[in-house]
C-alpha cells in the first residue's frame, strides 16, 4: 500500500509505481538530478517494503476478495470458528509477502478444481512456487536501475591509449629477450652449451665413405678385406 511511503513524493511515486514501462521510467529518473536523487534516498525504504511480510488485515483481503467465488467464505460461524480459520492461513503464510500471496491466489483460481477457498498450505505453497514482482520490488528495481545509470553516465571516458610504433615494439622486444638472457635459467643453458664441444673427426679421402684410421682399423680386425691404396691417397709417407 502506497501510504506505508508517506516520504514519497507524488512525482517519484507516479513514475515508481503507476508507470507501466520500466525502461520509460528508469530514463526519466535517472536524467532528472531531482527524482534521482530522492530515489537513491529512498532505496533503503523501498527495499524494506518489498520484502515485508503480509499482515494478518492483508492476509484476509486477499482471501475474502474472492468471496463470491468461494460461497464457503460466507458460511455462518462463530467468531471462536472464524478466529481459528483465519489462524491457520496467518500461520501457513507467515513470512510471505501481500504481492507473492496475492499471485499464489490467483494461480489457484485458475486450476481446474478450486471450486472452494485454498487450504492454507496449498495456498502458501502456490505463493512460494509462483514467479511474481510486487509493485515495491518492482518500484525499488527502478529506483536501483535509474541510480546506476546515472552514475555510469557521470563517469568519464578514458582516451584511447596510442598504439605503439614499430620502433618502440622492436625496443621493448629487445629489453624482453635481454631481460630473459640474464635469468639464471638462461645463464645456466648457456654454460651447458658451451662445455658441450664437437666430436673431431678425420677428413674423408675422395671417393671414400670412411676415414683412413677407420678402415685401418677394420682391415686389421679383418672385418673388411684389404684393398690396394695409393701410399700418398691418406697422406702416408713414401
Amino acid at each position: 500500500m502506497t501510504d506505508r511511503l508517506p516520504a514519497l513524493s507524488g512525482p517519484l511515486r507516479s513514475w515508481l509505481l503507476v508507470e507501466t514501462s520500466d525502461d520509460k521510467a528508469v530514463e526519466v529518473i535517472s536524467k532528472s538530478p531531482m527524482l534521482r536523487s530522492e530515489a537513491a534516498m529512498l532505496m533503503p525504504m523501498l527495499r524494506q517494503e518489498a520484502l515485508r511480510p503480509a499482515q494478518p488485515e492483508e492476509v484476509m483481503l486477499i482471501v475474502k476478495s474472492r468471496e463470491q467465488i468461494f460461497g464457503d467464505l460466507r458460511m455462518e460461524r462463530s467468531e471462536v470458528e472464524w478466529t481459528a480459520f483465519w489462524a491457520d492461513y496467518f500461520e501457513a503464510l507467515s513470512g510471505l509477502t501481500a504481492a507473492s500471496i496475492e499471485a499464489g491466489m490467483v494461480a489457484y483460481i485458475a486450476l481446474p478444481d478450486s471450486e472452494w477457498a485454498p487450504k492454507p498450505g496449498k495456498l502458501a505453497h502456490l505463493a512460494k512456487t509462483t514467479p511474481t514482482q510486487g509493485r515495491f520490488t518492482r518500484a525499488y528495481n527502478r529506483a536501483r536501475a535509474a541510480v546506476v545509470a546515472s552514475q555510469k553516465a557521470e563517469e568519464p571516458k578514458r582516451p584511447a591509449e596510442p598504439k605503439p610504433s614499430p620502433e618502440a615494439v622492436k625496443a621493448m622486444l629487445a629489453e624482453t629477450l635481454k631481460a630473459l638472457a640474464e635469468t639464471p635459467l638462461a645463464k645456466a643453458a648457456t654454460a651447458r652449451k658451451k662445455a658441450l664441444r664437437p666430436t673431431p673427426s678425420a677428413p674423408l679421402p675422395a671417393g671414400s665413405t670412411m676415414s683412413a684410421e677407420m678402415r685401418a682399423m677394420l682391415e686389421a680386425r679383418k672385418v673388411i678385406p684389404p684393398i690396394d691404396r695409393d701410399p700418398y691417397q691418406y697422406g702416408e709417407a713414401a
